[in-house]
């Protein structure tokens, strides 16, 4: 296989903290990745991933209110992709949301009335992506996403070593 150029590094959208605008947030992620050399199946798996982090930030750090933005920002760096996931709303607690979760996922009963329809989405997050982390701040809380892909590459460009960002 090829490595893939692509024509950017680092790009953002923002949306109103509504949940009927996150679909536009995992459809951009998914596109994003088909572009950079992900297979559909991967790509669709990372749009999952962004929307159950999206959704997080509107249900739990807005607690639903409208009147908030939540960004998407996606940097390409050789060999993986990076989502960041930006709110400006209530940090959660970073030990919990950093856990591991992946238990969640194993199904305890065989009756489909028992399972419950929540609680899935960190376990997904960190069964699907490479990497994550929750950082809580003082203006602002970023959810990182980071996916690898070994023929991911940057446009021509220089990179710094210490920052892995374009000189």
């Amino acid at each position: 296989m090829t490595p893939v150029p692509t024509p950017w590094k680092r790009l953002a959208f923002e949306i109103e903290s509504r949940l009927e605008a996150v679909p536009l947030l995992g459809q951009v992620a998914c596109l994003l990745c088909t572009t950079a050399g992900f297979t559909p199946i991967e790509g669709s798996q990372v749009e999952v991933c962004v929307v159950e982090a999206v959704n997080n930030a509107i249900q739990h750090a807005y607690q639903g209110d409208s009147e908030h933005s939540v960004e998407l920002e996606v940097t390409l760096l050789p060999g993986q992709l990076i989502f960041d996931v930006w709110d400006s709303g209530t940090p959660a607690d970073a030990a919990r949301m950093n856990a591991d979760h992946r238990g969640a996922l194993e199904i305890q009963s065989d009756c489909v009335n028992d399972i419950p329809e929540g609680g899935r989405g960190l376990p997904i997050i960190q069964e699907v992506m490479d990497s994550f982390e929750y950082t809580p701040g003082t203006e602002r809380n970023r959810f990182r996403m980071i996916k690898r892909h070994p023929l991911l590459l940057l446009p021509a460009q220089e990179l710094n070593p210490q920052t892995g960002l374009a000189l």
